[in-house]
């Protein structure tokens, strides 16, 4: 039976690193992403129709073709303009997934350790490793929610695209004869 705890106990702390590594990576990632939102949130402000005005000029070219012609132009403008914003969107779903995920890794792999040490009696060593195990959790956290902020506005911002391009093509599709 101690042969079990001593390999989980190495293979738990063989991942310790690589997890923490990759929370660093996971939360610059998302700043980053946070920063290409904030700036894609102020243009949408500064003007609406920003992100879909080149898909609104395209789908003007439906009023040459036939109407078989113009459905197929339409639906495929409207479905590559939502695979942009739903990549976006998948992005930031697994920064919320993850973060949390590694987060809890990076809790439980020094606890191992900290409990270790509060078997032989050494507090400091107690003290220290709750201190990263704890911190790993709140990167974690904060990784999710700043992820899960940036899904969630982007999925409403898909769905008003979505709808400005559905009313553009029922418009132009009612035209044609």
């Amino acid at each position: 039976m101690q042969t079990i705890e001593n390999v989980t106990y190495i293979l738990s702390k063989f991942f310790y690193i690589p997890v923490v590594i990759a929370l660093f990576l996971l939360l610059v990632f998302t700043l980053y992403n946070l920063g290409v939102f904030i700036a894609e949130a102020l243009k949408r402000l500064k003007k609406m129709d920003t992100y879909v005005s080149g898909s609104l000029q395209q789908m003007q070219a439906a009023k040459n073709v036939s109407k078989a012609d113009a459905e197929i132009l339409l639906e495929t403008i409207i479905h590559a303009q939502q695979r942009k914003n739903i990549n976006n969107i998948q992005k930031a779903k697994y920064c919320v997934k993850i973060g949390p995920t590694a987060g809890l890794i990076g809790t439980l792999t020094p606890m191992a350790s900290a409990l270790a040490g509060l078997a032989e009696g050494n507090m400091n060593s107690l003290a220290a490793q709750m201190i990263t195990a704890f911190s790993t959790t709140v990167l974690g956290l904060v990784i999710g929610g700043i992820a899960y902020s940036i899904a969630h506005i982007r999925n409403r911002w898909l769905k008003a695209d979505r709808y400005k391009l559905g009313l553009e093509a029922e418009t132009i599709f009612k035209e044609l004869k």
